[in-house]
């Protein structure tokens, strides 16, 4: 399998779990979108910024990547540490 495929599907595996998580609890359909943004500037190579726009995450533009594959890796840090935020605080608020 090669690298692209093996993000691609950490990605949508990484979505799905979010989506489990927060589709229960109040939220809007933007909670469930993320992109990756190519920006071309002044003839230079390409940048690559990780993206979101929701209410629980709030609006997130990550740092600039130099590749695709980077952008790809942030995105899967950036929703695995989503992921276990929002773990902790539906273990803290089931505690209440």
């Amino acid at each position: 399998m090669n690298f692209m495929k093996e993000r691609i599907d950490k990605i949508t595996e990484l979505t799905n779990e979010w989506r489990s998580l927060v589709g229960k609890d109040h939220c809007k359909d933007r909670d469930f979108h993320f992109y990756i943004e190519t920006k071309w500037s002044y003839g230079q190579p390409p940048k690559y910024s990780v993206l979101h726009n929701g209410y629980i995450l709030h609006d997130f533009d990550g740092e600039e990547y130099d590749t695709y594959e980077e952008a790809l890796d942030g995105l899967i840090s950036f929703l695995s540490k989503a992921i276990d935020d929002e773990k902790v605080h539906q273990t803290t608020v089931e505690d209440f």
